[in-house]
């Protein structure tokens, strides 16, 4: 895995392709994030961002910034709510970190992938 890879996660969040009224709809925004603050997930989250997330050099890679960003404007368009839009830019960065790095076998990162390409947030 590679830079190519952050680079077509990127090219899917532009196309529409990851983050669509779907993904959001009929969403309890309070109560998916205290679901998501309450639950194992939380900790798997931080353990992932501590295995991938954290390295400087790639939280300063220009693609990675790209696609939280990206991630953050559509869901805030989408929903209008800014801290929704934090967790969806936080879980993109740490797909597109572990990518970057050539994670092929972190079933958490995975799992994450799996749910936004189908459409749905993690969790839901």
């Amino acid at each position: 895995m590679s830079r190519t890879y952050v680079e077509k996660l990127l090219a899917e969040l532009n196309e529409g392709r990851i983050l669509t009224q779907q993904t959001f709809e009929g969403l309890d925004v309070e109560g998916y994030l205290n679901d998501r603050d309450a639950s194992t997930f939380a900790d798997e989250w931080m353990q992932s961002f501590k295995r991938w997330a954290q390295a400087t050099a790639v939280a300063e890679e220009e693609v990675l910034r790209a696609c939280r960003e990206q991630a953050f404007k559509q869901t805030l368009a989408l929903t209008g709510e800014p801290e929704l839009a934090g967790y969806v830019s936080d879980d993109i960065g740490l797909i597109g970190a572990a990518l970057l790095q050539g994670t092929a076998n972190d079933s958490f990162v995975d799992q994450l992938l799996e749910s936004y390409r189908q459409g749905r947030l993690p969790l839901r």
